[in-house]
């Protein structure tokens, strides 16, 4: 075969796989198009990352909160709430949350559902109700940081205890110390 024939048949299969290659991609592509998204988060907002991972909050007035969550709330706290919001999360139910502050002058947090069903309760504590292995695991992963505020939450009757940072961070430990997560604080 001559130089010239070799040379007319490679380019020839190489168009052809080129051409095959790019129909191909273009049909796989043209059947998921409706499900391709793009978008560019603001810098300093995370409101598409709260719709995609959290659900949609937003506060509400204290006379719109249902009366079996009022109550739920009224008991498990031991106070009034002063503050209502409600969310809804990604898989379409309801949350709401009651904040205020309790009879020894610390801040909660009440997460139930519309029926008054308690979901989470987040009590502000003293530090030195936090137990030493949380502490310990706290200055292991963030040895330089001073602690604002210490909360522990209460989850289908697991304790975890979140540690509010000087340096714009909260850090959340489980009460047996061994699993710890570190969350950039939202500023609003």
């Amino acid at each position: 075969m001559s130089k010239l024939l070799k040379k007319m048949i490679f380019n020839t299969t190489s168009w052809y796989r080129i051409l095959t290659t790019t129909g191909m991609t273009i049909a796989v592509s043209s059947i998921y198009l409706s499900n391709a998204f793009a978008q560019s988060l603001p810098k300093k907002e995370s409101l598409l990352i709260a719709q995609t991972f959290g659900g949609i909050e937003r506060k509400i007035a204290l006379e719109e909160v249902p009366l079996p969550v009022m109550a739920s709330v009224k008991t498990i706290a031991g106070a009034e709430p002063t503050e209502a919001g409600v969310e809804m999360k990604s898989d379409g139910s309801i949350v709401y949350e009651l904040s205020g502050q309790n009879q020894q002058g610390f801040k909660f947090v009440v997460d139930a559902t519309p029926s008054g069903k308690i979901v989470e309760v987040d009590e502000e504590i003293d530090r030195t109700a936090v137990p030493e292995n949380v502490i310990k695991a706290l200055q292991k992963w963030s040895p330089n940081s001073q602690i604002v505020s210490t909360w522990r939450s209460t989850r289908l009757g697991e304790f975890v205890y979140e540690i509010v940072l000087n340096d714009g961070f909260w850090v959340e430990i489980t009460a047996d110390g061994n699993k710890v997560s570190i969350y950039k604080l939202q500023r609003s």
